[in-house]
């Protein structure tokens, strides 16, 4: 099974080393990280693993370097190695194969292609020591008889939905101003930067309306922003934008503005024509990678920290399409790297789009959150917790932002 299997992954640049990480953890595999060549011969060794992957650029020492001593140590003379790298010429290849690597991989590549070389190596690798390890079979003496475990697939359970009863109306504390700052407004202060809130709300409260006026008042003040479209088309998400009075094209012919498209791969429709597209089937990994591509274009990263805003709307298509802990894992890895790149991060998602233990074991994560709920024809969001301050639950009414 691949959870008995041990891969260690030499990768200086932290997010993808994250990346490559999640895609093979949630294959099963157990993943260890070095973020340098040196300490990766160091630990190699010790921990003995089943598949190590290299990048080639590493400080201190390279991954040339690194496969060519491992291949010198006779426990790991037929251990799989895979080389990461930008370098693309037959030159660069053949150099990685004379110094012991089996398979080469040039970036970016998609990571269901590095799950299948990955799982590949390791089965050829399994059928060499099966060969090698088989013992002579007397005839006339009884062998042992092997049981295959026969794991029965369990049913697809479907929750039943129960209208949630409309609460009574409130009044509204008080109305803000579509140029004020959004989140200073809804949370009676300046937050952190970096922060990662989750928005919450029922279908047609006004959640998606709430997280483009927060991108668009950072465009607005020349902050680096990102839209993750999941449930709309991202032209859809433009004309919206533009109703803000920007001009979306130009902020993304300048680089300050970056729409992923993560909707189009639904449906059958025609292959996106977006510069950050989901190509095929959705892949949270592959999905991952493209947000990574899109915030270097953006200086969004742990090394530049530009800084500025992204949104996610919106999460609940990824509970119908993917395992909770696939979801949790992507989740986890999108509000650490919002983190350390100092970008705020704006998750969507419809109440009862998962039961509530997954809810709140995501709202963990989370350094925010904000409820948000349709009264008639008002719209009201309240800050439900903060962990940077106690939380005001006043409603806070949103309801002239939402018809600009």
């Amino acid at each position: 099974m691949a959870g008995e299997k041990k891969i260690f992954i030499a990768e200086d640049d932290q997010h993808f080393c994250e990346l490559y990480q999640m895609a093979l953890g949630i294959e099963g595999y157990n993943v260890l990280c070095a973020y340098n060549g040196k300490d990766a011969l160091d630990r190699i060794p010790q921990e003995n693993p089943d598949l190590v992957i290299l990048d080639v650029m590493m400080p201190e020492m390279d991954g040339y370097e690194v496969c060519r001593r491992l291949r010198e140590l006779p426990d790991f003379a037929l251990t799989p190695i895979i080389m990461l790298t930008a370098l693309a010429t037959d030159d660069d290849k053949i150099k990685g194969y004379n110094v012991g690597a089996d398979d080469y991989l040039t970036k970016p590549f998609p990571l269901r292609v590095l799950k299948a070389k990955v799982r590949s190596l390791i089965e050829r690798k399994n059928i060499k020591k099966t060969a090698q390890a088989k013992p002579e079979v007397n005839v006339g003496v009884p062998q042992p008889t092997i049981t295959q475990e026969v794991v029965k697939e369990q049913p697809t359970v479907i929750r039943e939905v129960t209208a949630a009863v409309p609460a009574e109306p409130r009044t509204p504390v008080r109305t803000i101003d579509s140029e004020e700052n959004l989140f200073k407004s809804l949370f009676g202060g300046t937050i952190p930067e970096g922060s990662n809130i989750f928005v919450i709300g029922q279908i047609g409260s006004g959640k998606s309306s709430l997280s483009r006026l927060f991108l668009a008042q950072g465009i607005k003040k020349k902050e680096k922003c990102m839209f993750i479209c999941l449930d709309d088309d991202p032209s859809l998400v433009r004309k919206d934008l533009s109703k803000h009075n920007l001009d979306i094209s130009a902020h993304e012919n300048q680089n300050q503005v970056c729409l992923v498209d993560a909707y189009s791969w639904s449906g059958g429709r025609a292959a996106s024509t977006e510069k950050f597209a989901i190509k095929g089937t959705l892949d949270l990994s592959d999905l991952s990678t493209l947000i990574v591509e899109a915030g270097a274009v953006l200086g969004q990263t742990d090394q530049e920290k530009e800084g500025g805003r992204r949104v996610i709307d919106s999460i609940s298509s990824l509970f119908l399409n993917f395992d909770l802990p696939y979801v949790q894992r992507f989740l986890a890895f999108m509000a650490r790297s919002g983190h350390f790149a100092r970008v705020s991060t704006i998750f969507v998602v419809e109440e009862g789009a998962c039961d509530s233990q997954s809810l709140n074991n995501i709202k963990y994560i989370m350094d925010g959150i904000l409820d948000i709920k349709r009264e008639g024809d008002r719209f009201l969001a309240r800050p439900q917790a903060m962990k940077w301050a106690v939380a005001k639950t006043d409603w806070t009414d949103i309801t002239q932002e939402r018809s600009i």
